[in-house]
């Protein structure tokens, strides 16, 4: 679950050869529906609250019977609300993800490759304007043990501009669009 939330974030596909038969085993299937309602009392580092409901319906299968270590297919929204002028940004992603441990100890140092294919994150505003838009997109993410370490882009058909900046332009957009800045 911890792959998951990081990616919704962000998020990840699969398009890999033919499975061997020893993870041709059953998938292990299970549907789920995340909703949940907060107040981040500072988003972005400005001081300012700003309501976030989140809500995502998906199935993950904890043992794919494809050569990765997770996948999921999933959609959602995470609506950002500025409660002193109700001017919301929503952020929408919809498709496949996959998560597979392509080095090192899972206990250790490790690298996972992630793929993201479909909508991999939208930001638009509540009148439809984009503000932000992407879609397939692999990376590789380097951890040591659960602490996060680095991520590189490996393929970008994107465009990811938020990707690229190290997620610092997510903050950048959305608190403009909320009247934050």
């Amino acid at each position: 679950m911890r792959r998951f939330a990081l990616v919704v974030g962000i998020v990840v596909a699969l398009g890999l050869g033919g499975a061997p038969s020893a993870v041709a085993a059953e998938p292990g299937v299970n549907h789920f529906t995340i909703t949940e309602s907060f107040t981040d009392g500072d988003f972005c580092g400005t001081g300012q609250a700003v309501d976030v409901s989140i809500s995502i319906r998906g199935t993950e299968f904890l043992s794919p019977n494809q050569p990765v270590g997770y996948r999921n297919v999933s959609q959602g929204n995470v609506v950002y609300t500025n409660p002193l002028n109700d001017t919301t940004v929503i952020r929408h992603f919809a498709g496949p993800v996959s998560d597979t441990i392509i080095s090192g100890d899972p206990q250790g140092v490790n690298t996972h490759e992630l793929i993201v294919s479909g909508l991999s994150g939208q930001l638009r505003t509540a009148d439809g304007s984009v503000l932000l838009g992407a879609g397939y997109i692999v990376f590789h993410e380097v951890f040591n043990g659960e602490e996060f370490v680095s991520r590189e882009i490996i393929v970008n058909r994107g465009p990811h501009p938020n990707l690229e900046s190290d997620l610092a332009l997510f903050c950048d957009v959305v608190t403009d669009a909320l009247g934050l800045s």
